[in-house]
């Protein structure tokens, strides 16, 4: 594969220096590597600089945020120094999310320059539905033969690599504010509205779901969760009603709260203390998005 197509990727960390290292070892081990990782530490205590010295001579660069900056601005913060530095492509990539298979960016970026206005592509992607705010797996069937799929939103953990063109030329940025949860779909909706498309490969996308057993899968709703995936509602709902104010989606938006309030009453059938955690983390989501709170909040 020419190397003209100037590839970099970013790595967003947040006190993971184990699992990052881990991380690196995979991407340089692919059959396209990046020209360049950036590291973008979102760790006060910079944790991750360590980790330099174990790649002594490998292109990496490192990058100390300075304080959790979450998923959300480490990613803008990645786009804006890589791009600006030249690269056509830009790898956005969580830290304990390496590529699956050694092939995966070499496919990716075949994939991509076949399109002219391809702004994303990635190896897993889901439709949005703007009608009621939810996201829409895609079928199995339409993974089967060769191909593209144009889907609305590729998620940071599937080996997302982004047109720089999406941020040097339409100006599009993660938005820093929504700290964590939603952050590429946003990102995804305000690239397709520049005119951009998101990609996966069918191929590709099937073997992931062959390897993970998720043939046939059914999505199951209302399901009791840990106390931590309690307290990540909080970010998703907030953000999801801010995505969707924002698109100016409003009957999905009156049903996405409309839903909210159903998992609260929803949410006792796993007893009281669970049906009190969750309704106190729904509440302070829907009270935030009215009063306009934005990035990290401590609930």
């Amino acid at each position: 594969m020419s190397k003209c197509l100037n590839f970099a990727a970013f790595i967003m960390t947040y006190q993971r220096v184990s699992t990052l290292e881990a991380t690196i070892n995979a991407i340089l081990n692919q059959s396209y590597p990046p020209q360049k990782i950036l590291i973008v530490d979102n760790d006060p205590d910079k944790s991750a600089e360590m980790v330099l010295s174990k790649f002594s001579g490998r292109p990496i660069d490192y990058h100390a945020v300075g304080y959790n900056s979450g998923p959300a601005g480490a990613a803008k913060i990645g786009l804006e120094i890589l791009s600006t530095q030249g690269y056509k492509w830009i790898g956005w990539i969580d830290d304990d999310d390496p590529p699956i298979y050694n092939d995966t960016f070499e496919i990716l970026l075949k994939k991509a320059e076949l399109t002219d206005n391809c702004g994303c592509v990635g190896v897993v992607g889901q439709y949005f539905n703007k009608g009621n705010g939810l996201m829409v797996r895609v079928p199995d069937d339409e993974l089967d033969g060769n191909g593209l799929i144009k889907v609305d939103n590729i998620a940071g953990n599937m080996c997302k690599i982004i047109n720089a063109d999406v941020c040097l030329n339409a100006k599009v940025y993660p938005d820093e504010s929504l700290f964590f949860g939603f952050e590429e779909l946003d990102f995804d909706l305000r690239m397709q509205e520049a005119g951009y498309v998101l990609l996966v490969d069918k191929e590709l996308y099937k073997r992931h779901r062959l390897k993970f057993n998720r043939i046939g899968l059914k999505i199951k709703r209302g399901i009791k969760k840990d106390e931590k995936r309690i307290l990540r509602d909080y970010y998703s709902i907030r953000n999801s009603l801010i995505i969707l104010k924002k698109n100016k989606l409003f009957l999905a938006l009156f049903i996405t709260i409309m839903r909210s309030f159903f998992k609260i009453v929803s949410g006792f059938r796993h007893g009281v203390t669970y049906g009190n955690a969750n309704a106190r983390v729904i509440l302070y989501a829907i009270i935030h998005f009215l009063l306009g709170k934005r990035g990290k909040v401590s609930i």
